[in-house]
């Protein structure tokens, strides 16, 4: 058996590219027909019109298309158009891969049409009325043979009787469906579809559908394809395939009409039954009513009643006036793009994003109308009592309501689920078992052609519903097309699930993109994670950030630890101005945050700020981040608990959902979840607390769980690539330069912080060196330093581990984080931090003269730093001491300072001029009694 498949697809295989060259000949034969037909000239030879002949031939298609048409019009006549039409249509499903059955018989048909309606033309029309001068009567030589007879025996009205009456002889067997249930409804028999009108036509064009709907193998081509998969299929899908061919046609499904005995599948149903049964882990298998097993013999003959009455034509025409809920196409917005008081800051331009695709509605509704018939079939094939009353179709879904019997149980549709999903040509199907006020069970089916969801579509008017959302997410659309548009700041956290290619990441850029295109840098601050170190790497030059994107592990827990520490002085901050927020805090005048925080300087006003951004952090691996370091689940746990109020959000994504990644806790404080597909039930239920996941499609199939709402919302992701993402990245680089947080480009984990100890002693050097070179090349240094290739690779990797330089890049030079003016505050501060170190070990004056200690050992680039630090090391002494004391402003014992004292004491001042300096005075410098 293998051999002989494998023989008979090498052959299909071989034939293909012949059946390609028959299609184009014959293609091509009938656009010469059509040509000539249309550009006949009965004055064009051969043919002869009252003796006059053209010199010049006028038919498009020369002294061939002139021979052709006239030839065709002096035997059929008018009548040629029909078998035209009819080799179109033949040429066109065969182009879509659609088999025509009994072909003979449909071209009798045609031509029995061809000739008796060329007849009815010369029987009812005068000679010469179509203008075919050559032609002998009106249609044609045999249409006139035909006539002519018919009328010596008929007379006129018996010769239209008999020729109307085999003209839908011929049009029964060329489409039967057409020239038998459209007459009939519009004679009287099918009135209450002829009186909907509108369902009556599409019920024709469904009948027309119904021709060239693929039989089960599809094209050549997808049965040649099925033939290798064939080949390839385990054993276990063998044995499946051999038992769905026992099914019964008759019973319903595709190509089905009758109902089947429900006494020969007792069995059957009962099996399918426990097999649920196993399959449901949250349900305990429920023990059946002896009432019901009593009454089984009733329901089935019930059953066989309504089985009896069961009419597919009007199943048809119901499926025909079924309405169809498509969203409505948004309007395009031609307003221009943004301009923000903010250097000339602009939003990027729509052009950046590729166009949506075209309304596929149309073609959309004869194919959900043709799913709704079989699903009705398949649903009265396996006993089970209901109707199709809604459909809302989607892009990637359509979900069909089904109003069940009375006493009918939702359990019964989820033990068939696979089985509908067989029937219906389906890969599968998911049981939506409550609707909120609706009595209906909802049915989602995968469409046959799924519709990219594209972020331009989405943006495009959609400023009326993103006007009041502080940071709008364009996520995608739902199943019945609606846009699906989500507020961050009122989530506040997110948290997304899947696999690898479920659409995960894509939805993360789209996330991403969509704050790029509301919110300004001012507004906005991102900061993102990725340990892949590809994801978001087109991201690293946009102005939004708060520092380059962070591709070590322990660096994010480390920043984590910041967030936890700036949100509790964001709090300090909202407490002492008296507001609730942080939108709050924006919406106030600076004039007002000033009235309320009363700053004693004008350094203490510097510190306050006038505007407070959202800061959202973005986080590509949670697992990563969770086995580097436990500890960061209480940092996470701290965040989403407490930091909606001062605008900032966590965005966690992970494609292993596992009960050691997504804690309790965090599952707990994050109620916005997204899933895309997971690897298993389990898996769906540690992300949305119920199984689901694991029936989506992927590639941006997803199930989105609100914070509003305990409803799953079942919608494919916008689509971004990453053409539309680098287009705007650079846009938005020229509008405005990066503004990292010195405090995160400092942070370092603990692994550097160890590592920092055996710092190489040219570091400072090399640094400088980079700085002004822009260039973080390992060749570079051995050559400005005259140093080998191992110390200077060194030199490179410590700089990166201080988050000087960026990651390694092939054949590249590392890009550089910091400024030389950034550099220099570092090692100033990190200056001041080791004074005070040195300070704090000792006490009182000896704790001053240990920091000038440190600070002579200095190369003098900080000596105004370490002066500061001093200073404050020294009246933080005094404040200790009374000033009636003995102490540090009494070094010879008497009660008040003498003038001695006041020398010393001009040696700190700050400006380096003799005498106190008034900024040391006004900054509080100086003890009370001095001031």
């Amino acid at each position: 058996m293998p051999a002989k498949r494998k023989t008979q697809a090498d052959e299909n295989t071989r034939a293909l590219p012949w059946l390609i060259i028959l299609w184009l000949i014959g293609a091509g034969l009938w656009l010469l027909l059509v040509v000539s037909l249309l550009s006949y000239n009965p004055m064009d030879p051969p043919a002869v019109a009252e003796g006059v002949t053209n010199t010049e031939i006028a038919n498009w298609a020369g002294s061939v298309g002139a021979y052709l048409a006239h030839k065709a019009y002096l035997m059929l006549g008018p009548g040629v158009w029909i078998l035209a039409a009819g080799a179109g249509v033949y040429l066109a499903l065969r182009a879509l891969g659609h088999a025509v059955p009994q072909l003979w018989i449909r071209t009798a048909g045609l031509l029995l049409m061809a000739v008796t309606g060329s007849a009815l033309l010369a029987a009812a029309l005068p000679a010469g009325v179509t203008g075919h001068a050559s032609a002998p009567g009106t249609g044609g030589l045999l249409a006139a043979v035909i006539e002519l007879e018919l009328s010596e025996r008929f007379a006129l009205i018996g010769t239209l009787l008999i020729l109307g009456l085999t003209f839908w002889v011929g049009a029964i067997l060329t489409e039967e469906k057409l020239a038998i249930e459209w007459p009939m409804r519009l004679i009287g028999l099918g009135w209450r579809g002829a009186r909907a009108g509108v369902p009556m036509a599409a019920g024709a064009i469904g009948a027309l559908g119904e021709m060239a709907r693929p039989r089960p193998g599809g094209s050549r081509l997808d049965r040649m394809r099925e033939a290798s998969r064939e080949r390839a299929t385990a054993s276990r899908k063998k044995r499946q395939a051999e038992e769905d061919e026992h099914i019964d046609e008759d019973a319903g499904g595709f190509g089905g009409t009758e109902a089947f005995d429900p006494d020969e599948h007792v069995v059957a149903e009962e099996e399918d039954e426990y097999e649920y049964e196993e399959v449901d882990e949250d349900e305990e298998p429920e023990e059946e009513d002896d009432e019901e097993l009593d009454d089984e013999a009733e329901v089935a003959e019930a059953y066989l009643q309504s089985q009896k009455k069961f009419n597919p034509d009007e199943l048809r025409a119901k499926m025909a006036a079924l309405p169809i809920n498509f969203a409505p196409k948004q309007a395009k917005s031609t307003a221009p793009p943004r301009e923000i008081d903010l250097s000339g800051y602009q939003f990027p331009g729509m052009d950046f994003l590729e166009e949506p695709e075209g309304d596929f509605t149309a073609e959309q509704e004869a194919i959900v109308r043709d799913q709704a018939l079989e699903l009705e079939k398949a649903l009265r094939q396996y006993r089970i009592e209901g109707e199709v009353v809604g459909i809302d179709s989607g892009p990637v879904i359509t979900l069909f309501e089904v109003r069940l019997a009375p006493g009918t149980k939702v359990s019964r549709i989820q033990a068939v689920d696979s089985d509908l999903a067989r029937a219906m040509k389906a890969q599968n199907i998911r049981v939506v078992a409550n609707s909120a006020g609706k009595d209906t069970v909802g049915i989602e089916v995968p469409n046959i052609k799924k519709e990219r969801v594209r972020l331009k579509e989405l943006m495009q008017g959609s400023e009326e519903a993103t006007r009041k959302m502080r940071l709008p997410m364009f996520l995608g659309k739902d199943a019945s097309g609606t846009r699906l548009i989500s507020d961050l700041a009122s989530m506040p956290h997110l948290l997304i699930a899947g696999t690898t290619g479920s659409g995960k990441s894509v939805c993360m850029n789209a996330v991403i993109m969509s704050f790029l295109y509301t919110k300004r840098p001012d507004e906005l601050k991102l900061v993102l994670v990725d340990p892949k170190m590809v994801e978001m790497s087109m991201f690293r030059d946009i102005p939004h950030l708060m520092c380059p994107v962070v591709t070590e592990m322990p660096k994010a827990a480390s920043i984590l630890e910041w967030a936890v520490t700036k949100m509790d002085e964001r709090y300090e901050l909202l407490a002492e101005v008296g507001v609730r927020d942080i939108s709050s805090y924006n919406e106030l005048e600076w004039e007002e945050i000033l009235e309320r925080m009363e700053p004693s300087s004008p350094a203490e006003e510097a510190r306050i700020p006038k505007k407070l951004p959202y800061i959202v952090f973005v986080i590509d691996e949670l697992a990563d981040l969770m086995m580097t370091n436990k500890e960061v689940e209480g940092s996470i746990v701290r965040i989403a608990q407490k930091a909606r109020a001062v605008g900032i959000h966590l965005i966690l994504a992970t494609q292993r959902p596992q009960a050691n990644v997504v804690t309790g806790l965090i599952k707990s404080n994050m109620p916005a979840r997204i899933a895309f597909k997971v690897a298993s039930g389990m898996d769906s239920r540690i992300v949305l607390d119920q199984k689901g996941g694991e029936l989506l499609l992927g590639h941006g199939d997803m199930l989105f769980l609100s914070p509003r709402s305990s409803k799953l919302t079942r919608a494919q992701g916008s689509l971004v690539e990453d053409s539309e993402v680098r287009g705007a990245c650079r846009f938005l680089k020229t509008q405005a330069e990066q503004n990292f947080e010195p405090q995160l480009v400092q942070l370092r984990s603990e692994e550097v912080d160890a590592d920092l100890s055996e710092r190489d002693p040219l570091f400072d050097e090399a640094v400088r060196v980079v700085i002004e070179t822009n260039r973080g090349s390992v060749s570079l240094l051995q050559r400005r330093m005259n140093i080998g290739y191992g110390r200077a690779s060194r030199i490179i990797e410590e700089m990166e581990a201080a988050g000087i330089l960026g990651g390694h890049k092939t054949a590249q030079a590392r890009e550089v984080n910091i400024s030389l003016e950034e550099w220099e505050a570092m090692t100033a501060q990190a200056a001041a931090d080791a004074a005070l170190e040195a300070g704090a070990s000792e006490e009182g004056e000896e704790g001053v003269q240990a920091a000038f200690d440190y600070a002579e050992e200095q190369d003098g680039d900080d000596a105004e730093v370490v002066a500061e630090v001093v200073d404050e090391v020294e009246y933080e002494e005094v404040d200790e001491e009374p000033a009636s004391e003995e102490g540090y402003w009494e070094e010879d014992g008497s009660e008040d300072a003498d003038e001695d004292d006041i020398e010393e004491d001009e040696a700190w001042s700050e400006d380096g001029e003799e005498g106190l300096a008034e900024d040391d005075a006004d900054e509080g410098r100086l003890p009370p009694d001095r001031s």
